[in-house]
């Protein structure tokens, strides 16, 4: 579609406050666990691998620690090469179809993952997982922002994470449980481990078929053979959305190269990509060996499998990463031969800081987004940086610094107090902004006027 499928701005539904909870009631009840579990087995498919690690996976594929780090660092890659071309598909044939069709395809390479014999099938189906995954979590939180107003989206974009957050603990809880089938029918514990997650992608993928809604105005999911909304509903959700932001009216959208290359000049985009890099690297090296660090204390396979389950958006930020400074220096400063339940406690709490950076700067740039292009290239930007944050990540852990793994905590101690001052950074960006806008002049990026005083941003969430 060339043009934008917009529905212009109308005159507000006179509808009754209860009429306007109800829809949104039904909305959040369809959209968001259809979006929290789409991530949820995401989360599971791409971190499965540290599950796998702690059973017979690279003595079957004759692969080592490095092996599994080019093999992270390849799927990271393969998500960052596809995040904006994801974007750009999603704007042409709609956030649901582009949405479903990935899901469809990563499930089935999930499971394929369960047939790998060597290191080249192995690289082949990282690389080709991430490439499909690749897209989802901004094409995630464009739904959001395309069916919810701005005051409803900071709290539909936390909840959005907790798929992220759940597959961590859920994910290690149901490996424990699935390792267990090793020697079944002759296949290894990973093998099964790979089937299964793979086989409940699939179920989330017919899910989004049946019954994930398009846009507020077309509430029939992509099927379209039945819509649980009724005209009254889809009225007043496309009239708030509107009142709202009527940019948000179109169900599909064409961003142009000239959008594209205002948003890629954006400084201040670049600035959360820099964030997400250095935040969010401690977390990929935590996330990927996170079970073999706990296997290194001294726990069984099973155990550090079940173990590993227990684990204003500025401010907010800095006192995640300063939470996270102080336990990773902690365990950086035990000694040898220390308690090893003292040194999973602080593992945990090390883990429980490090889960907040992605959301928190998610929603940070969908929020100060100004048209949808922007919002849409912006937060493929920023997972891009998660992404070279986690490409980085994978190369904190190696053999030859287990088991303590001093020079991995030194260089998260680092990353971290770099977040804080990046964060920090990134505050005075906004504040300044402000500043302008508040004295009624325009912001200017390249000599281009990026925001107006009548373009109808009040001011930016710092």
């Amino acid at each position: 579609m060339s043009q934008h499928t917009r529905v212009r701005a109308q005159p507000k539904v006179h509808d009754s406050p209860q009429e306007e909870r109800l829809a949104v009631r039904k909305l959040d009840s369809y959209l968001m666990p259809l979006l929290v579990a789409g991530f949820f087995v995401l989360q599971v498919d791409r971190s499965n691998i540290s599950n796998a690690l702690t059973d017979t996976l690279t003595a079957d594929l004759g692969i080592s620690n490095s092996d599994v780090n080019l093999g992270s660092q390849l799927m990271s890659a393969g998500i960052v090469v596809a995040e904006i071309p994801s974007n750009l598909i999603l704007q042409r044939v709609g956030a649901p179809v582009w949405l479903t069709l990935q899901m469809g395809v990563w499930g089935t390479i999930a499971l394929t993952q369960s047939w790998c014999t060597n290191i080249h099938s192995f690289l082949a189906t990282r690389f080709l997982l991430g490439i499909w995954e690749g897209g989802y979590i901004p094409g995630g939180q464009y739904m959001l922002a395309l069916f919810y107003t701005r005051e409803d989206l900071a709290l539909r974009t936390a909840i959005f994470y907790f798929g992220n957050y759940s597959a961590t603990a859920v994910g290690s809880l149901l490996a424990a449980g699935i390792l267990n089938l090793g020697g079944t029918s002759g296949l290894a514990g990973w093998q099964w481990l790979f089937i299964i997650e793979g086989a409940i992608t699939l179920l989330v993928f017919f899910a989004f078929i049946a019954f994930l809604p398009r846009s507020p105005s077309h509430t029939a999911s992509v099927h379209g053979l039945f819509d649980f909304f009724t005209p009254r509903q889809r009225e007043i959700l496309r009239a708030r959305i509107i009142a709202d932001d009527e940019t948000k009216g179109a169900d599909k959208a064409e961003i142009t190269l000239k959008s594209l290359l205002k948003a890629l000049t954006d400084y201040r985009l670049w600035v959360h990509i820099l964030l997400n890099i250095v935040a969010l690297s401690p977390k990929g090296g935590l996330q990927l060996y996170g079970p073999n660090i706990i296997k290194s204390l001294g726990f069984s396979r099973t155990n550090a499998n079940l173990l590993n389950a227990t684990r204003r958006r500025g401010p907010w930020s800095i006192v995640a990463f300063a939470w996270s400074i102080v336990f990773a220096g902690v365990l950086y400063g035990l000694p040898a031969g220390s308690d090893k339940w003292a040194r999973y406690a602080i593992f945990t709490l090390l883990s429980g800081g490090n889960a907040l950076a992605q959301g928190l700067n998610g929603a940070w740039v969908g929020i100060n987004a100004v048209s949808p292009s922007k919002r849409s290239i912006g937060l493929a930007m920023a997972v891009m940086g998660s992404n070279l944050g986690a490409i980085a990540g994978g190369q904190l852990f190696w053999d030859d610094d287990a088991p303590r793994y001093n020079r991995a905590f030194m260089a998260i101690l680092v990353l971290y107090a770099g977040a804080i001052a990046v964060a920090a950074m990134t505050m005075c960006v906004y504040w300044r902004e402000n500043r302008v806008m508040a004295r009624g002049e325009e912001l200017k990026i390249n000599g281009q006027v990026i925001e107006a005083p009548g373009d109808g941003k009040r001011r930016f969430d710092m």
